[in-house]
């Protein structure tokens, strides 16, 4: 079973609970994650006998050849930044985490209109359509995946190059989680959190979680306010695509959740790019 802590919790006593009742008595039972907490400890659940504990690490930390950093900024700049560093590290493959469903399908959207190559997951989309935008990401046909913590665990994806935090994670191990997307199997990475006013004290509790402190990613605001305008225009344009589409009703809003072409967007989208040439080329 992977991810034991998540298993463990309450959330999935009653699943786990019926498992037990069909498999066999006699067996050999393996939990693995990455973080391990103290729930854990509660095998009984699991109903195992003269369990072993073997630990890589006693204490939360990430690989050493991820590259981690943090950019400190107002809250209301967080797009432009984000634009600002996706085409600064162009030719890159990236993970957006943002916190919430809706967050995710307006970066996305804000991200395609700019012409970035981005696609949403997310749980409010059926598992046909999370599956779907998983595999044009790993195809390499989207570049960009903006994702909820659906995707922070459990997923083996071989070309993350970077994971860009664009919502601080609420629960520090969640971050350990997120980072681990990329830089795995020996491989290097990049992770970049973004930091606004609100989010001091979360990102304090993930550098004392990982006991170590992260350096600033250095940019010039000066050239990231050149972008100001597009981005902004880009955003409004993505709140119309998001009104139109949950003005069709909720069967033609999870079907837009996915990004797919629908008649609405692509005209709010055709408008939008009548007037400004793609972002990067």
């Amino acid at each position: 079973m992977d991810e034991a802590d998540r298993i463990l919790n309450m959330d999935f006593e009653q699943e786990v609970d019926k498992i037990l009742k069909v498999i066999p008595r006699e067996r050999t039972t393996y939990l693995y994650s990455a973080t391990m907490t103290k729930k854990v400890a509660k095998l009984q659940r699991a109903s195992l006998k003269n369990p072993v504990k073997v630990e890589v690490s006693t204490k939360y930390q990430t690989v050493d050849k991820l590259q981690q950093s943090y950019l400190f900024i107002p809250v209301k700049y967080k797009d432009v930044y984000l634009v600002f560093l996706l085409n600064e590290l162009a030719g890159n493959s990236f993970m957006i985490f943002c916190s919430t469903c809706a967050n995710t399908t307006r970066v996305a959207l804000m991200l395609r209109n700019l012409g970035l190559t981005a696609i949403p997951l997310h749980g409010q989309m059926s598992q046909n359509k999370r599956l779907g935008a998983l595999n044009k990401f790993k195809s390499k046909t989207r570049s960009i995946l903006i994702a909820t913590d659906v995707a922070s665990r459990g997923l083996d994806i071989p070309h993350v190059d970077c994971v860009i935090n664009f919502d601080i994670p609420t629960h520090s191990k969640d971050y350990i989680h997120r980072v681990g997307r990329t830089a795995r199997a020996g491989r290097s990475g990049k992770a970049v959190t973004f930091v606004s006013q609100y989010d001091v004290e979360l990102y304090q509790r993930i550098e004392h979680l990982i006991g170590k402190k992260l350096p600033l990613y250095k940019t010039e605001e000066q050239e990231v306010m050149l972008l100001m305008e597009r981005v902004t225009e880009a955003q409004r344009y993505a709140k119309m695509e998001m009104s139109e589409m949950s003005g069709k009703g909720k069967k033609r809003l999870r079907r837009a959740d996915a990004c797919d072409d629908t008649e609405e967007s692509l005209g709010v989208r055709k408008k939008f790019k009548n007037k400004n040439k793609t972002l990067i080329t």
